[in-house]
């Protein structure tokens, strides 16, 4: 079975159908076992829809800043 890092590593992939049939087993193996993936994943999904609701509008200045330090920072830290 997938860990939860594996898995994630393979999401993209995966939404993609980029993925043998074998690792998309294994992958939805973990996910039927797993909410918190599972959460992720919908997350995941959501994030360009929602990105694109984010910049029909115009962010403020202060705001954009302090998004773009925090994104930043957690990048620099890496995924758990």
């Amino acid at each position: 079975m997938f860990s939860c890092k594996d898995s994630i590593e393979k999401l993209l992939d995966f939404l993609d159908g980029k993925v043998p049939p074998e690792i998309e087993r294994r992958l939805e193996e973990h996910l039927s076992a797993c909410p918190p993936c599972v959460a992720f994943l919908k997350t995941y999904r959501a994030t360009p829809g929602l990105c694109r609701k984010a910049l029909a509008k115009k962010m403020p200045s202060e705001v954009a800043a302090k998004l773009t330090e925090f994104l930043a920072q957690k990048l620099k830290g890496g995924c758990r």
